[in-house]
This record gives structure tokens, sequence and C-alpha cells, in this order.
């Protein structure tokens, strides 16, 4: 299995959401049988060092009763609904809480494992970048990325490609028509990954990774990917339907 590392202030940004969403975190103490569940319930600093605080978990004051250093091992699927780990080394008591020193890095699933779409014809996202509203033709999709084709920056004075590795795109809607309806998505944060020459003969492909989805969004995104996929199939399968 391989796996992303994340660091510095991304790090910063998924805790908050954790706590903004309260989701479950697993913690098992190392070389231990010691294993709960807990919610993030908050951030403080100490010492100049950052420190996340953990709802305190039944049975912990006896499973550390005899260590001087808690070393834990935690595990929660992220708002985007990826897997994501990481370890911590020391912490204390604080305010009925756990207050823990912040990890180095975390570590997340690859996205790429994830099942990829080749989008309807006429899939869009939409989006507003370098102060120019977009609309660009959507490649592929799946529940961690979309491959784009890059249009609206053709004109006469614009860019080919205005953007670079790393950068970051916000509140992109990505339109998938089928028949007579129209799905839509919308993704807070997607980050430029890559660029690809070869997918399209006329137009440059840019990577997205999305970064930040509502996990209401992310369900829709995968039952369409799967609806589409299985519709797909069927008309392949018996053309008559």
């Amino acid at each position: 299995m391989e796996f992303d590392r994340i660091t510095d202030s991304s790090v910063r940004k998924i805790f908050e959401s954790l706590i903004e969403s309260k989701t479950l975190i697993n913690m098992q103490l190392a070389g231990t049988r010691y294993e709960q569940l807990t919610v993030m319930t908050g951030l403080r600093r100490k010492l100049g060092r950052l420190h996340f605080l953990l709802g305190y978990p039944d049975g912990f004051a006896a499973a550390v009763a005899s260590s001087n250093n808690w070393a834990i091992d935690y595990e929660f699927t992220g708002t985007d609904g990826i897997p994501y780990m990481f370890s911590s080394t020391g912490g204390e008591i604080y305010r009925d809480q756990l207050s823990i020193p912040f990890p180095k890095y975390l570590t997340r699933k690859q996205r790429r494992k994830y099942f990829r779409l080749e989008a309807p014809d006429g899939t869009m996202a939409e989006f507003n970048f370098d102060q120019s509203d977009c609309q660009e033709k959507v490649v592929d999709v799946s529940v961690g990325g979309a491959l784009i084709a890059l249009v609206c920056f053709q004109g006469k004075d614009r860019k080919e490609n205005p953007f670079k590795v790393g950068d970051v795109i916000e509140d992109v809607v990505l339109s998938f028509p089928l028949g007579s309806t129209e799905t839509k998505i919308e993704i807070k944060k997607a980050t430029v990954v890559r660029f690809d020459q070869g997918r399209s003969k006329t137009r440059t492909c840019c990577g997205l990774e999305f970064t930040e989805v509502d996990p209401s969004q992310v369900k829709a995104l995968t039952d369409f990917i799967y609806m589409y996929q299985r519709r797909h199939l069927r008309k392949r399968v018996r053309p008559d339907l």
C-alpha cells in the first residue's frame, strides 16, 4: 500500500476540519492492546509548540500508568473519504482532555487508487481563477481528482496555461450532463498536481487533486461515478436498454 506524506500547515488545516466535523479518531497505545475511539476537540499552543486536544478516552489512565512517555498511533477517515494515519509521542492531561504535541506529518492513502471514469461528453469544471471565470472541459474524473482540458485561456490576450503545480483553485463546480438532467458536484479546494500534453490533441491538460470536499459531495460524486459506469456497461451489453 502506498501513501502520501502531508506536512507543515496542511496538518493544521486537516486537524481543524476534524474538530469542526467531530470526526471519530481511532487511537491505539503503541505496544499494548489499548484501543479507543475519541474526537479532536481543539488546538492549543504550549511553549511555542502546537498541541491538539482529544476527548479523554475511557481506561486511558490505567493504560498509561506504567509509562512516562505516551506513544500513540492514530487512524481516521478524512472529510475527503480517504484513510489517514499518524503517530505521536508525549502529551499531558489538560482540563480533563489529552493534550498531544503536533506530529511532524500525516500519511494518507494515495488517491490514484480510486477508480477513474472517462467523463461524459459535455462535462465541465467551472471556477474563478486569476480574476477570470473559467469553464474547462473535464477529460476524466475520480473521487480524488480530475483531468481538465484548458479551453478558456486559449484567447488572444490570455496565457495558454495560467497554472503552475501547487496552485490552489477554490469553489470548483463539476457539471455532468446526463440525458435531460444535470448533476453538479461542488469541490471546495483543488490543487494543480501535474500537466498532461498527451490526453488532448488540441489542449493542454491539467491534473487536479481534490484537497477539500464536503463529505456529502464526496458521496454524491461516488454515487454518480458508479451509477454512470453501471449505465455505460449495461448499454454495452444490452444496447436496446
